[in-house]
């Protein structure tokens, strides 16, 4: 079974973890790179989601911002 992730498809094989990206690159893990992988995001997990959460708290709400033509001849 596959899984989407972003923009990757991530599928688990006999022999590791394949990532497909839509562009057509592939990232082919042997089971040890796989288990690798895993522990790096498991030892950064809380700063993942503290930088996440502050995407999402600094999100900028821009407001829409018209310009006359009287405008333009000023800049």
């Amino acid at each position: 079974m596959d899984a989407i992730i972003g923009r990757y498809r991530a599928r688990m094989e006999k022999h590791g973890l394949l990532l497909k990206h839509a562009s057509g690159i592939n990232f082919d893990l042997n089971l040890e790179e796989t288990l690798g992988l895993l522990d790096f995001i498991n030892v950064y997990r809380q700063t993942l989601l503290m930088l996440q959460q502050q995407d999402r708290e600094t999100d900028p709400q821009l407001r829409r911002i018209t310009f006359n033509e009287a405008d333009d001849e000023n800049y």
